[in-house]
């Protein structure tokens, strides 16, 4: 078949209505033609909708029986070999649509198919919809990371603690004229399921929360609006508290750097 060719039976391909060699010949076709894949791409999301717009009744009690009639009679096959109702289905397509016309069938037929297509189609929306706000967020992130590291001036202090494998590399840089910071980490241990990672800045008597973090490949990249910071802290640590964090350190500094005055 050529495109031309393929373009006449797309739409019956998508609904499952091509005759079983025209369907061969349509996979045979797109498996090569990236422009004629794309069109069955379309057809298969058109196809998809048509579960919206038929409306879907209660078959009767006697269809229901009829069927299960006709299936019991040929769920095994029989000495000749002949194919079963569900192969034959799609070779009988016209005869069907003839008698009781094509949106019936497809409503009866198809109505399953359909409606995983949508549903389908309604989790790559929703997956989209995720990666477009995860992707946001980093694009936040690295610019609020640039905006520290290229500032005029532009700090940095290396967080040390006995507690942590000699690996661990904790730094933390910071701006006053951006009034943001961030915490690079890398080498970090992992912690207890029910434990997070939590940044503080210290003065002689009192914490401030800066956020917690998890680390299961012992890196960490934690942003910092230091807006909320009202007098310079002596320090910066780092604690680990249960899950939800803590309103001050319950356990002593793991990591911990002094604030040059």
């Amino acid at each position: 078949m050529n495109c031309a060719e393929v373009g006449e039976i797309l739409d019956a391909y998508a609904l499952g209505a091509a005759e079983k060699a025209e369907a061969d010949s349509v996979e045979r076709h797109i498996s090569d033609c990236v422009r004629c894949w794309e069109e069955l791409n379309r057809a298969q999301r058109a196809t998809a909708l048509l579960a919206l717009a038929i409306p879907m009744r209660q078959a009767p009690q006697r269809v229901q029986e009829s069927i299960l009639a006709q299936i019991a009679r040929e769920g095994r096959p029989a000495s000749g070999g002949g194919p079963g109702l569900l192969q034959r289905f799609r070779l009988n397509w016209q005869m069907a649509a003839g008698a009781l016309g094509a949106a019936g069938v497809a409503a009866l037929a198809f109505a399953a198919f359909l409606q995983m297509q949508v549903s389908d189609l309604r989790d790559e929306r929703s997956d989209l919809a995720g990666q477009v706000q995860a992707a946001d967020a980093a694009v936040q992130q690295q610019q609020q990371l640039l905006a520290v590291l290229t500032a005029s001036d532009a700090q940095q202090v290396t967080m040390k603690g006995d507690s942590l494998n000699s690996d661990a590399s904790v730094v933390y840089n910071w701006s006053r004229a951006a009034r943001k910071g961030f915490l690079a980490c890398n080498g970090l241990p992992p912690l207890a399921e029910d434990q997070v990672y939590q940044v503080w800045f210290s003065w002689d008597d009192t914490a401030q929360s800066l956020g917690t973090f998890r680390s299961g490949d012992g890196t960490c990249q934690l942003p910092m609006d230091l807006k909320l910071v009202q007098s310079p802290p002596k320090g910066i640590g780092v604690t680990a508290e249960q899950a939800g964090g803590s309103e001050q350190p319950s356990s002593k500094w793991l990591l911990y750097a002094h604030f040059d005055r």
